[in-house]
């Protein structure tokens, strides 16, 4: 299957990563620090659903910011721009971690270009019964102190490869890091290493997230947030995700008794990388029954 890289402009360059297919468009959203690479396992097997595109939120991947912040608020707007753009009325989003949470606010914010939501292990507010633990607390806090962002990143990029940048972070967000085919790593290695190259990929990154941390530590901010999603609704989420304790979406799926919650035994942070074909069976079983 043919997949297609095209850069669109909206306000500045957004990369669409085009991987086919007829019918509804379906917008895969990436996490933070990710790209569409963080697709390439699931996006073509789940195009016997509907048109399949993933794009580079803005400040990631090859879509520079150029002016154009990179807020959860502001990639929420982008999605219905590129909605739009792309000739369709509506789209069906998938999002993973803080994609998860831009395809929420999406749905809330321009409800008119949602048509359903499907929420990858979304970040969420932290669960007080099983916080994260140190590391990803580290990882995901510790950029937040004022002064310590940039210099931290600047320090680990030069003290690890890209090589050593994929397996670290896969070892954090995966159940399991073999799981992962081989060849999407080396994807996901390549994108590390375009990183590097851009001046403005650290701060785009901090920007995002204090922009995420504006919600998951405000729990009644958020409680709100996801009684105003009106779109059918499936969230998936892995057992052994340490970013996002399963407590948590066990809490989301209990506010909205209306969605669908599958949880994926053995999985961590990111289902659609470390265990493709299970995401993508349970996204199409929804899939016929959400209407």
């Amino acid at each position: 299957m043919d997949v297609n890289d095209t850069m669109l402009d909206i306000g500045g360059p957004v990369r669409i990563t085009d991987f086919g297919g007829e019918g509804p468009l379906i917008f895969l959203v990436h996490g933070i620090g990710g790209s569409t690479e963080n697709w390439a396992v699931a996006g073509p097997e789940l195009t016997p659903l509907g048109h399949v595109v993933a794009l580079d939120l803005i400040g990631f991947g090859d879509s520079e910011p150029q002016g154009r912040r990179p807020s959860v608020e502001d990639n929420a707007l982008l999605l219905a721009e590129a909605t739009h753009l792309l000739g369709y009325e509506m789209a069906t989003l998938i999002g993973n971690s803080m994609g998860g949470l831009i395809s929420m606010i999406a749905a809330v914010e321009h409800p008119d270009r949602v048509d359903r939501v499907v929420l990858v292990d979304p970040a969420l507010p932290v669960s007080r019964r099983h916080p994260p633990d140190l590391e990803v607390l580290t990882k995901l806090l510790g950029p937040l102190i004022p002064g310590v962002g940039v210099p931290a990143f600047r320090a680990y990029r030069a003290s690890h490869s890209p090589e050593e940048e994929t397996a670290e972070t896969l070892r954090m967000v995966t159940a399991d890091p073999d799981t992962v085919p081989e060849w999407a790593k080396e994807q996901l290695t390549e994108a590390n290493r375009r990183r590097r190259g851009r001046d403005w990929a650290i701060p785009a990154f901090l920007e995002a997230d204090r922009s995420i941390a504006r919600y998951v530590l405000r729990p009644r901010r958020f409680r709100k947030l996801i009684h105003r999603i009106g779109a059918p609704t499936l969230l998936i989420h892995g057992s052994e995700d340490r970013l996002v304790s399963v407590d948590s979406a066990r809490w989301a799926a209990s506010e909205r008794p209306c969605w669908t919650y599958v949880e994926l035994d053995g999985v961590g942070h990111v289902p659609m990388l470390e265990a493709g074909e299970r995401f993508v069976t349970a996204v199409a079983a929804w899939w016929g029954n959400s209407r």
